[in-house]
């Protein structure tokens, strides 16, 4: 074994690092040294080599009912390796390779054990296959540009080092993930009617450590703190009724407490109940009022494709010879909001919210950009993947394991020109509704997150148009008596990033809220319930002059009867005193 090792190189230089470096750091900057020497016949040699070592725990656990139904915590270790061949201006990134393709990127698990030979055997599996899956993908995108005309920029923006001190390892709360899952859905278990209630909750904690042949060496705290909760009844015509509420912060002691989330739990148990018997919204064209809870993913589902700057990769020409890549979704000069709006991304202003962070996943300092003023975007979100009239990165370079590092929002805040107050708006609200002909008003108070969403939607050629934005989860009806009515079934039509430019009142900017997301594009809606990454949204409830809904009632009648409860459910106890607020930490 020891000869076959010697062989490999992996004995030879283990104790050529200084003492005080961290063993994961050494056996990066060793196995590095050898990547970029590599060579293949007639293939160029890398000219950048970056390795991102997660390292840290996670605890995950899930419970229906009350009842605890998986529980993990444990130790978490991955590497993500990425090779270039070429240089700055012309790689193998940035190319769309076919299925079955290899590029330039490759992740795997590490051992959770500081053995530097163990470390740097992976290390070098992972370099030695993106290396040649770099070489592939570059002579792929070679070919591709033959016989192509036009300017293309360059393929990744140089970059200063980043150097950090090591830093520890924080540890996740396993037994407050299970605790909360468990008491979250206690509740739910006491009612017939309910057919689901089950939460999922996840901890990480950790270090992100990135070495790179431009001499970055960093290790940057990460975390994020997830908790995710739904409930399923029927109503009498058969119909799914599913609502669903969602916590995200950078770790469980920047979240709600317990008894904060499980009222808003109960809240969330008594709509879904009173569902039951609402009625159904079969087709709605008018004003729509998103409340501060919708209003979130309103900006954030419409926004974010317009705000994040990185081009779509370059695609290889198709068999009727066409592949040019077109314009990019984010355009400067567009108008996005109304006049005298504000959009604002900077993850560095307020330290503990879901979307801070100090460096994106490049090294990459965080910084500030006003990306809409006067309602027009007037600047983009940029990581390294260049584009035209733009020369560098904001810190916004962030992704999934072997994703592209494209640019996403950190924290944003949407500000209008003027606020006013909730009674405002709905008067407003209402005037619009009699000027289309309605008795009443819809107000939308939570839309169902990207993540949880449960609708999947394609339309070809002639078909009607696409929702646009993910069901809305509460909704109801305002009289202008002020009667509230809740109805079900309902889902957007035809919603699109115009909508924003018609929005013409907002009310006051709420605090952030914590959203699990990605970069722009189909993988939003497919990170998992507690996949994707922490960031965050401060916006204002918001008067749309006009949208379109429409909704659908079941189509099966419930049959069998719900099951009796246990005699131990149906007993009433006294409610217990309420739980005084926590003292305010300094």
């Amino acid at each position: 074994m020891s000869a076959l090792l010697l062989c490999l190189g992996l004995l030879a230089p283990l104790h050529a690092h200084a003492a005080d470096t961290p063993v994961i750091q050494s056996a990066a900057e060793a196995e590095m040294a050898r990547t970029i020497t590599m060579s293949l016949r007639d293939q160029p040699p890398p000219y950048y080599v970056a390795y991102e070592v997660l390292d840290g725990e996670v605890a995950t656990a899930s419970a229906v009912m009350g009842a605890l139904t998986s529980f993990d915590h444990g130790p978490y270790r991955s590497l993500r390796a990425e090779v270039r061949v070429g240089d700055y201006s012309f790689d193998n990134a940035n190319f769309n390779v076919s299925f079955g393709e290899r590029d330039g990127v490759r992740v795997r698990g590490l051992p959770h054990e500081d053995v530097e030979v163990a470390l740097r055997r992976e290390l070098w599996l992972a370099s030695d296959s993106a290396y040649k899956g770099a070489a592939e993908q570059f002579s792929a995108k070679q070919a591709a540009r033959r016989g192509r005309s036009g300017e293309h920029p360059p393929d990744l923006y140089p970059s200063p080092p980043l150097v950090t001190g090591p830093t520890p390892r924080p540890q996740a709360d396993g037994p407050w993930a299970a605790e909360v899952v468990q008491r979250l859905t206690e509740g739910l278990a006491v009612e017939s009617e309910l057919e689901e209630g089950g939460a999922i909750a996840r901890d990480w904690q950790g270090v992100r450590v990135l070495v790179s042949t431009e001499g970055t060496r960093a290790w940057l705290p990460t975390g994020l703190a997830v908790v995710r909760i739904e409930a399923i009844t029927r109503a009498v015509d058969g119909a799914k009724l599913r609502n669903t509420r969602s916590w995200v912060g950078l770790s469980a002691a920047d979240l709600p407490s317990i008894e904060e989330m499980a009222a808003e739990v109960d809240e969330m148990k008594r709509w879904v109940l009173a569902l039951r018997e609402a009625p159904v919204e079969a087709d709605y064209l008018g004003p729509v009022l998103f409340e501060e809870g919708a209003a979130v993913e309103l900006f954030r589902q419409l926004a974010v494709p317009e705000i994040s700057g990185s081009p779509p990769p370059e695609r290889a020409p198709d068999p009727y010879g066409e592949g040019e890549t077109g314009p990019p979704t984010a355009r400067v000069g567009r108008r996005l909001l109304p006049e005298g709006w504000t959009l604002v991304d900077d993850p560095t202003a307020r330290p503990r919210s879901a979307g801070s962070y100090t460096h994106d996943h490049q090294g990459v300092k965080a910084q500030r950009v006003e990306v809409v003023r006067d309602g027009v975007i007037r600047d983009l979100l940029m990581s390294r993947v260049p584009r035209d009239g733009f020369d560098h990165s904001t810190g916004h370079g962030r992704s999934l394991g072997a994703d592209r590092r494209d640019a996403m929002p950190g924290a944003v805040t949407v500000r209008p020109d003027r606020s006013r107050s909730e009674g405002r708006m709905r008067r407003k609200a209402l005037q619009l509704a009699r000027q289309a002909g309605l008795d009443y008003v819809l107000v939308v108070r939570r839309i169902e997150p990207p993540a949880l969403s449960e609708d999947f939607h394609m339309a070809f050629s002639g078909d009607g148009p696409l929702p646009g934005l993910t069901r809305p989860s509460e909704v109801y009806r305002l009289y202008r008596d002020g009667t509230e009515e809740p109805v079900r079934g309902l889902e957007f039509l035809g919603v699109d990033r115009r909508v924003l430019r018609d929005i013409t009142m907002a009310g006051e900017v709420s605090d952030p809220v914590g959203v699990m997301d990605t970069a722009p594009g189909p993988g939003r809606f497919s990170i998992g319930t507690v996949g994707g990454l922490p960031a965050s949204w401060a916006v204002p409830a918001v008067l749309v002059t006009e949208l379109e809904l429409r909704g659908a009632g079941g189509q099966e009648k419930r049959v069998i009867a719900a099951p009796p409860m246990p005699v131990a459910a149906r007993v009433q106890t006294a409610p217990e005193a309420p739980v005084p607020p926590p003292e305010p930490q300094p």
